[in-house]
């Protein structure tokens, strides 16, 4: 089990919202990832959360960060439980266990740095000349720092970043 005791009630939040949940599989069948990536299961997710298998296995497994946050689940869900926000609740608590894939921690680092994840390909760039589209200007990366150093992003960044190392 997770040992911290504020995992613990943070669970007890989640598992009254969880409980609702009796299996239909609606979510799974919805779900665009599921369809492309079956691992990525909401229902075996719910499943486990039923179960009490609250474990550092269930983060250490890395299936919740598949979810793209699409909320397909939730709106199909005939119970009207909001699965996606449970399994965005499940990725904070895999950060606060100091859990998060390489990737994630790598896109947290080029917002923080470049405002971006991804830059603009060089092809993208050639169609906007062509359509005569104005240049687009660079993130305002005073204000991104700004707003990931005040929301505690920054500091759950390094903390992330230190237990990899």
């Amino acid at each position: 089990m997770i040992e911290s005791t504020e995992l613990i009630g943070e669970f007890k939040g989640l598992y009254d919202k969880v409980k609702l949940c009796y299996q239909c599989g609606t979510c799974a069948g919805g779900c665009p990832v599921f369809k492309q990536y079956s691992r990525f299961n909401p229902r075996r997710i719910m499943e486990k959360l039923l179960a009490g298998e609250f474990t550092k296995e269930v983060f250490e497994e890395q299936q919740i960060w598949y979810c793209t946050g699409c909320y397909t689940c939730s709106t199909r869900c005939p119970q009207g439980i909001d699965i996606g926000h449970i399994i965005n609740e499940m990725k904070n608590m895999a950060v606060k266990v100091k859990n998060a894939p390489e990737g994630i921690i790598a896109e947290m680092t080029a917002i923080l740095e470049t405002g971006v994840t991804a830059g603009i390909s060089q092809s993208a760039m050639k169609r906007r000349v062509k359509l005569e589209l104005p240049e687009l200007p660079p993130p305002d990366l005073s204000e991104i720092q700004k707003l990931m150093e005040v929301t505690g992003v920054v500091a759950k960044l390094n903390s992330l970043k230190e237990h990899a190392n």
